[in-house]
């Protein structure tokens, strides 16, 4: 506990000159106005309780960002798994999955993408974004139980009145370019829209020996997005949302060497087709409270395959070869209505109000298709889940500066699970989460709080575990039929603060988790050899605890320096693996110690800038079932950018030191070249990427 309380000083030391050199009258305008947009109310940044992290358009084009791979590393305290061509697997203070096979999981970190709900499935693209937000700690009052470890919100451009519109054209090596534009317009007086569409690809970071090409892990991806807002009345604002995604990547990421050379004969893929849309209502004709809220429809379609040997038949005369294949389809309609109260609706003069119901239907099937040597083996599930929530919250005046919030949130779901085993299984539960925090407003530029809050995360189904518990060697996942809900406490105190003129930001957030039926993801692998089940099972609990600090400072007119730091210490519970390891005390999976993201931008001329960013994290464990680590990792990125009139080229460069960054990694044998000794096999992330970009602003 030294050394939590040892960071936690040195962050609010480093605030402290902050708030007591603020000037109590100084302007709104002298302080930094980021809106949080996921929130109940739109409130500024430094005014939310609770540790929120964003990023601007602005911010997404310093570090070049062109996936939220990219974008999450410049974020404290948030990591990602890949395991696909992409990372849409996040872990935020350490908690969130790694995978998804044949169980369906509910995500610890939601994505909401316009508000709809794309967890489980990532973010696609983030070109031309407005905002994205990551909400850290568990909200359940606001999300529900997508938001265990927090939830990662993007906004797309929010149509104008005034067009406005940029294209923008890159180039890069592995034969990469991307194209990508955004327009927005009115159609009338009370009509308006924005359309965002972008196209990337790449033939990915992949050689493949055997087949002699560098294409087999491609990037190909199409998305489009389309919103539309009607001022219908005076009181009542109409919005119309409408996304399209085509992915067709590849997926060839393992190799047996470790490196970035593959032997495989059948390369997977990661392929993805959905369709959202959504429909939005304020209404504002109620003197006491305006209606808000939102009806969305979202279909997915996905196929995820990979040549399970990683090798070609003759490679060896002791080889192997199976291929796994996963098909699945969603269709999920959602709705989340509101009551926000004006100051008219206050209750006893200094107490404003949310009212909420939220409900939705969720029907997933999955097909899985695995063939060993010749042999195919099918498995066929189909799971009907439905949510029903009511939720509120109330934020009351105590004085001129204390303010007290408290929020709750009740949620039932059931599930109607079938499979090809016959096994047909309808569990349901009633779940609860809440929060309270108590804000201090020193002054106009500084804030004190201190939250309580409890997430909830509900429980599954182990279809794996029961399409394999009547086989011998995995007689043992006869027991991990089902796994519980998991709940999450978490304490946590912050500073939020300015200097007068604006021009230095802090926000400080120290933290303390406390898991109950802490979810884990489990293997049986006899001896170690191809054949393996994974499961999720329950450990008996888990510590989370750190501090996540982030700064902006502006100490000159043509110099900027910013640094977002994250120190995090994760224990397991009492946890004993089924291969007999004991894992507890270990930190748990994906939960880097340190993980930081520093940089600089300075204006050489009105038209010429260069950004230079430093992101690095500490070694991690990749998974709770064995106890391989990634390596520390230091990516350098670097950006110059000159700026003509509506034009602008920048020349850019990512992981310029050219370090293999592990994304994924397993332990097991896999390569009967070495009689199937096992090793860490490890995913890496991009390699030294450098290319240009034109934009056109019109």
């Amino acid at each position: 506990m030294s050394l939590r309380f040892s960071a936690l000083t040195v962050a609010l030391f480093a605030c402290y000159p902050v708030a007591a050199n603020a000037n109590a009258n100084a302007t709104e305008q002298d302080i930094e106005r980021i809106t949080v947009q996921g929130d109940f109310r739109k409130n500024n940044l430094q005014q939310v309780a609770g540790s929120v992290a964003v990023l601007s358009e602005q911010d997404l084009n310093r570090q070049s960002a062109q996936h939220l791979d990219d974008a999450l590393l410049q974020f404290a305290n948030v990591n990602f798994a890949a395991g696909a061509s992409r990372g849409r697997f996040l872990q935020v203070r350490g908690i969130g999955e790694r995978s998804e096979f044949i169980d369906v999981i509910n995500p610890s970190v939601g994505i909401l993408i316009d508000g709809i709900d794309y967890a489980g499935l990532g973010i696609s693209s983030i070109a031309h974004a407005e905002q994205l937000e990551v909400f850290r700690g568990p909200e359940a009052t606001r999300f529900g139980t997508n938001a265990l470890a927090g939830m990662v919100n993007l906004t797309s451009k929010t149509p104008r009145f005034n067009p406005e519109g940029k294209l923008s054209a890159t180039i890069a090596n592995y034969d990469s370019w991307q194209l990508s534009g955004f327009y927005s317009a009115p159609i009338s007086e009370q009509l308006a829209y924005s359309l965002t569409l972008d196209q990337n690809r790449s033939d990915g970071f992949i050689d493949n020996a055997h087949l002699n090409r560098d294409d087999t892990n491609n990037i190909d991806e199409f998305t489009g997005r389309f919103k539309l807002d009607y001022q219908a009345a005076t009181d009542l604002k109409l919005g119309f949302v409408a996304h399209l995604i085509d992915q067709q990547n590849g997926y060839d990421a393992f190799s047996l060497d470790r490196n970035r050379i593959t032997l495989s004969d059948e390369p997977g893929q990661d392929q993805l087709r959905s369709k959202a849309t959504a429909i939005n209502i304020d209404y504002q004709g109620l003197s006491r409270a305006s209606l808000q809220g939102q009806i969305s429809y979202l279909n997915a379609d996905s196929d995820y395959g990979f040549d399970e040997d990683w090798s070609y038949r003759g490679i060896h005369p002791w080889e192997y070869s199976y291929q796994d294949r996963y098909l699945r389809e969603r269709e999920q309609w959602t709705l989340d209505y509101r009551l926000v109260s004006k100051p008219a609706g206050q209750l006893f003069s200094n107490t404003d109000w949310v009212l909420g119901v939220y409900a939705s239907r969720r029907d997933l099937s999955l097909s899985r298709q695995r063939r060993a040597e010749t042999e195919w083996r099918y498995f066929d599930s189909t799971i009907n889940r439905e949510n029903l929530a009511l939720y509120g919250e109330t934020q009351t005046a105590l004085s001129d500066k204390l303010s007290l919030v408290v929020g709750g949130r009740v949620e039932h779901y059931s599930d109607d699970y079938q499979d090809s085993g016959n096994i047909s299984l309808s569990p349901d539960q009633t779940l609860w989460g809440a929060k309270v925090s108590l804000n201090y407003q020193l002054n106009s530029q500084a804030m004190l709080y201190g939250l309580l809050s409890r997430g909830y995360k509900i429980g599954g189904i182990n279809g794996e575990a029961l399409s394999k518990a009547g086989e011998a060697q995995f007689a043992a996942l006869a027991d991990k039929a089902a796994f519980k809900a998991e709940t999450l406490l978490n304490a946590e105190f912050g500073v939020k603060a300015s200097s007068a003129d604006g021009s230095l930001t802090s926000r400080v957030a120290a933290f303390y988790m406390w898991r109950d039926d802490m979810q884990v993801k489990g293997w049986i692998n006899p001896d170690l050899g191809p054949e393996f089940a994974g499961f999720i099972d329950n450990a008996a609990s888990g510590r989370n605890y750190g501090v996540e600090a982030e700064t902006r400072w502006q100490p000159a007119e043509r110099w900027q320096l910013f640094a977002n730091v994250g120190y995090l210490q994760s224990k397991l519970g009492q946890y004993q693996t089924d291969s007999g390891l004991d894992m507890t005390g270990r930190d748990q999976a994906h939960a880097p110690r340190i993980n930081y993201s520093v940089g600089a931008d300075w204006y050489l001329t009105d038209q010429l800038a260069l950004q230079a960013g430093l992101q690095g994290k500490s070694r991690f464990y990749y998974s709770d079932g064995h106890n391989a680590r990634s390596d520390s990792s230091e990516l350098l990125n670097l950006r110059l950018s000159y700026q003509l009139a509506q034009w602008e080229l920048a020349v850019w460069m990512r992981n310029a030191l050219d370090q293999d960054v592990g994304v994924r990694g397993f332990y097991f044998g896999n390569d009967p070249r070495d009689e199937y000794a096992p090793h860490v096999y490890e995913q890496f992330a991009e390699p030294r990427r450098f290319g240009a970009t034109v934009s056109y602003s019109f």
